[in-house]
């Protein structure tokens, strides 16, 4: 079967699949619809957001918890009834993940690295059930990831358009999504100092220029305001903890440690809560631990990154930006399965490892390990979980699968070990125009250890 045969058969696939997802998605807003509550995230968008635009209601919850500029995306759908509108989401989501899995890849290939098709295989599957999670809740996770996985790509430029560009692109992520505010931090210590600059402009752009021009000055400043009291505050500087069943680590160690719920159920009107606490420390204090363990985490990220990066059409680029893109999502406290479609850049690193000539041996067999183990415990995020009874689906949840499979792509890459410093040479194959020669860059490496 030819690679074109592949392709082909895979975009029908896709196609299929997201029509009757499409379907399904309208089937289940007009059955519901009669209901008061919202049935997902964007069906949530559908009844808020008009609020916003045309009677400008102040932000009150985090039933939209986006900044201003996240509602220019939203606003077309409101034009359609809430079914159309759902359908409508679910039909735009192939271009997100589509481009995003292509530029995650090239990303890989530009650093001199690939990923063949039996690694592609186990990424498609680990990869599979956080979009599938993403469509069916209505998320805007792909919406973010977008631009910045296409922002990172043009990193890989390396030349001033394609710095200023990497820069707005990350900058509309951050303004879409908070959390990807991870990678100016990344791009700062790169000392890529343009990318990083660009960040920061663009986020002046994105978050202020833009919905002023829609909405005017005053009206969006005055969102801005509300949605960082409601979003922002409470987390940075009042320890605020709202949740107990997230994805994260602070949300992990929180319900273990501490008496929060790790679920809820409802039983004849009466909400019932169900714990698996091991130890009963005081809910601060257990928040004071998870924030401990991220710090801890970042400081041996830093000291893993200690070495100068020659370029960006490097491996090692490609590993970098896998960590920081989990680091974001163990930071958060909002952190859920959805938001693991982010994991997509350490999968393809793992997929890169595993078949790659300049890894040991030992380091590709633990990559095809780790790779099998995402798409098994992925698997168990879904419906399947039923098969441990009524309550499986939370005690997955609980046990953080996800969590667990992106730790353990992390370790693959921390450990990673390549013949000849492979991982930061430069790719001589696909170098954007630049003028590198093999042998200064081995010494060029060699200098930085």
């Amino acid at each position: 079967m030819t690679r074109r045969m592949i392709l082909t058969i895979t975009l029908v696939v896709i196609a299929i699949a997201t029509i009757v997802l499409a379907v399904q998605a309208h089937h289940k807003i007009t059955h519901e619809m009669t209901r008061q509550k919202h049935i997902d995230a964007f069906d949530s968008y559908m009844k808020t957001v008009p609020l916003f635009i045309h009677d400008h209601k102040p932000y009150r919850s985090d039933r939209f918890p986006l900044p201003p500029f996240a509602m220019l995306f939203v606003a077309p759908f409101t034009l359609l009834s809430r079914p159309d509108a759902q359908a409508a989401w679910v039909i735009c989501k192939p271009f997100f993940f589509v481009p995003i899995f292509l530029l995650a890849l090239s990303i890989i290939r530009r650093g001199g690295g690939n990923v063949l098709p039996g690694a592609l295989l186990l990424i498609g599957a680990g990869w599979f059930f956080p979009v599938i999670g993403d469509i069916q809740e209505g998320q805007m996770n792909l919406l973010m990831l977008l631009p910045l996985a296409a922002g990172l790509w043009m990193a890989q430029e390396e030349s001033l358009g394609g710095d200023v560009a990497a820069g707005l692109l990350v900058a509309m992520a951050i303004c879409i999504k908070v959390t990807p505010l991870a990678f100016l931090a990344y791009f700062l210590y790169r000392r890529r100092w343009i990318i990083g600059a660009a960040i920061v402009g663009g986020i002046g752009i994105w978050i202020f220029l833009v919905p002023a021009i829609f909405f005017g000055w005053r009206q969006n400043i005055t969102w801005l305001g509300q949605w960082g009291h409601i979003m922002i505050a409470p987390y940075i500087l009042h320890d605020k903890i709202k949740f107990g069943n997230g994805e994260s680590i602070p949300e992990f160690i929180l319900r273990l440690f501490a008496h929060v719920p790790a679920w809820k159920t409802m039983h004849n009107g009466v909400v019932h809560n169900h714990y698996l606490t091991l130890i009963r420390l005081p809910q601060k204090t257990a928040h004071l631990i998870g924030r401990i363990v991220v710090l801890i985490i970042a400081i041996g990220g830093i000291w893993w990154a200690r070495k100068k990066l020659p370029s960006l059409r490097t491996r090692r680029y490609a590993m970098e930006i896998a960590c920081v893109g989990m680091f974001m999502l163990w930071a958060s406290e909002r952190t859920w399965v959805p938001h693991y479609v982010t994991l997509i850049f350490a999968l393809m690193a793992v997929g890169m490892i595993a078949e790659d000539a300049f890894a040991v041996r030992s380091s590709r067999k633990f990559a095809w390990i780790a790779l099998s183990l995402t798409a098994f415990l992925m698997l168990w995020t879904s419906e399947f979980a039923r098969v441990l009874g009524p309550n499986g689906r939370h005690y997955i949840d609980t046990v953080d699968v996800v969590l667990w499979s992106s730790l353990t792509l992390a370790a693959v890459i921390l450990t990673a070990r390549f013949t000849d410093n492979a991982q930061y040479l430069v790719n001589p194959k696909d170098s954007g125009g630049l003028k590198i020669d093999p042998e200064s860059a081995k010494k060029r490496v060699a200098g930085t250890q």
